[in-house]
């Protein structure tokens, strides 16, 4: 059986992503306290992936 490498998850697309905000918006009312820093967490390593697929752009006039 061969082994399949683990495979990143594609960045959402900015239509996912708004979906995805409007469904947080629904739920995030009934989270309990340490759900709620679950999920943060769970955000905030997402945003960061995110802005690592992201390419840089430099600023030459520095």
């Amino acid at each position: 059986m061969l082994s399949r490498s683990p495979r990143r998850p594609a960045p959402l697309t900015d239509a996912e992503a708004e979906t995805l905000r409007l469904q947080l918006l629904e739920i995030i009312p009934r989270l309990r306290r340490h759900q709620l820093l679950d999920l943060a967490d769970t955000l905030h390593d997402a945003a960061r992936e995110r802005r690592g697929a992201e390419p840089r752009h430099f600023d030459l006039r520095v």
